[in-house]
């Protein structure tokens, strides 16, 4: 289950792990799935071409411009996807709403696109000036907003937890100093913040030739969207979602998300929720999925050499009892 190239890419993003999400989704003609993430839409086309000719897919994204391009690229296509502008924390009741369920699979690509990394004007990357923004949709307050209401607590647990940032406790000081002083903002100025305290490759505590703001970024993108919080919610509702024998493909790109998926996957694998240390089992409480996936599948050489951003994804599969 390999990759050697990176189809279904556009101008707008570059799908990950495309022959990998068919696979494990086990795509069928006439199937229905849910793609929680649209994007620019290369898994949702990847999708609809291998279940021709009347598979279905419901097409969720927080960001209205992900949808407008979707909508655009998928052309005839399009009349097989129901376009919902949402979070996919909230797929059951999306599925519900629509009448689209149970449905034969649901995918999950919890990273962030590769338009939104790439306009400026969205506040995701340090390398253009852009505002402290960073939505992913119209849900959540920005970056500008999060700051105006941040404890020093509550920044820095983001920055340790989310950016494996080693001195996150002087970084958050920092930060909120700054944005008090008014000498905060734009991206260009959060990335200098960030870089006077921590220097080049050691953000983490370890040389890995990473820009210490790129892990900044990272963590208060996290923080912003909550995307950790709806990860959660997403995966628990893999059972409510997705019929039995169906499957759920989530994707993730960080330890934490790649943790909750492992954990809540598991989770909804156990057999037993009885309390430890009883002699026998009374919670008559029975597995919802069976792990597909004992490690996470990464994409392929050959996929990363096409596409380096595809580095961190990793993979995982259960499918529903």
């Amino acid at each position: 289950m390999s990759s050697n190239s990176t189809p279904y890419a556009s101008d707008y993003h570059v799908p990950v792990l495309v022959h990998e999400v068919l696979a494990w989704l086990a795509v069928v003609p006439g199937g229905r799935y849910v793609d929680g993430t649209l994007g620019g839409g290369g898994h949702t086309a990847a999708i609809l071409d291998a279940s021709a000719p009347d598979g279905l897919v419901l097409a969720i994204d927080r960001d209205p411009e992900a949808i407008a391009a979707a909508r655009a690229r998928l052309g005839e296509q399009a009349g097989r996807v129901i376009f919902v502008e949402g979070n996919y924390a909230n797929a059951t009741e999306i599925v519900a709403e629509a009448g689209f369920g149970p449905v034969d699979g649901f995918l999950v690509d919890a990273g962030i696109s590769s338009h939104q990394i790439d306009t400026a004007e969205r506040g995701f990357s340090f390398s253009r000036p852009g505002p402290l923004d960073m939505r992913m949709g119209r849900d959540t307050p920005s970056l500008e907003e999060y700051l105006q209401n941040a404890t020093h607590g509550e920044l820095a647990y983001a920055l340790r937890t989310y950016g494996d940032i080693r001195s996150a406790s002087r970084v958050a000081a920092a930060i909120l100093d700054a944005f008090a002083k008014g000498s905060l903002e734009t991206t260009a100025d959060l990335r200098e913040c960030a870089a006077e305290i921590v220097g080049r490759g050691a953000g983490s505590g370890r040389k890995t030739g990473i820009d210490p703001s790129t892990l900044v970024f990272q963590a208060l993108r996290i923080a912003v969207n909550r995307e950790i919080e709806h990860l959660e919610l997403a995966v628990a509702a893999v059972p409510k979602v997705v019929r039995p024998g169906g499957r759920a493909v989530f994707i993730s790109f960080h330890s934490v998300e790649d943790r909750v998926v492992k954990h809540g996957f598991r989770e909804l694998s156990r057999q037993c929720i009885c309390p430890p240390g009883l002699p026998i089992c009374s919670c008559d409480h029975v597995s919802q999925v069976e792990i597909l996936t004992s490690k996470p599948v990464m994409a392929s050489k050959e996929e990363l050499q096409e596409n380096p951003r595809a580095r961190s994804a990793r993979l995982r599969a259960a499918r529903v009892l």
